[in-house]
């Protein structure tokens, strides 16, 4: 084979990507369902992602493709909106700010609750705390008054104990 008959199958094949890529590529801007994304278009095309990224012109048709798709979701929205007379947008935002202001008083109200039962737990924890720091101090007086009377009858039996060995 020589050289030409190789250029000829390549253009070939280079023609017939081409041609496949294009109708991809308008499939793709056709049908939203379909990502536009070099990975969906070689899933549709059957060519190799590596092929679309280098011929470059998909990738940036692709680009479009999403830009598209961006500014007709924004236009929809703004569509949307000039539809609707000023009434009813006003109407909604108040429904939502009704809706927002329950929602914070609901959460005050929780919070409210969270805090009136710490508080009774702090006061029974303290309450709790001053009944044992008082138990404490009175076990604390006992406890000297017994090792003071341990002392003055340990003192009275030394006494004894020195007494009797005077007298023998």
């Amino acid at each position: 084979m020589s050289a030409n008959s190789f250029d000829t199958a390549n253009q070939i094949d280079f023609d017939k990507n081409t041609e496949a890529l294009t109708q991809g590529l308008l499939r793709i801007a056709s049908d939203k369902s379909l990502k536009p994304t070099a990975a969906e278009l070689s899933r549709i095309t059957g060519i190799h992602r590596n092929t679309i990224r280098q011929r470059k012109w998909p990738v940036e048709r692709l680009e479009a493709i999403k830009e598209n798709r961006r500014a007709e979701v924004i236009a929809e929205k703004v569509k949307a909106e000039k539809k609707k007379d000023p009434k009813s947008i006003l109407l909604e935002r108040l429904e939502k700010s009704r809706l927002e202001v329950l929602y914070w008083f609901d959460k005050f109200q929780h919070s409210e609750s969270v805090m009136f039962t710490l508080e009774k737990r702090l006061n029974s924890i303290r309450e709790s705390r001053d009944f044992y720091v008082k138990m404490y101090e009175e076990e604390r007086v006992k406890v000297q008054d017994r090792e003071a009377e341990i002392l003055r009858l340990h003192n009275a039996l030394q006494l004894i104990s020195s007494g009797l060995e005077d007298s023998k």
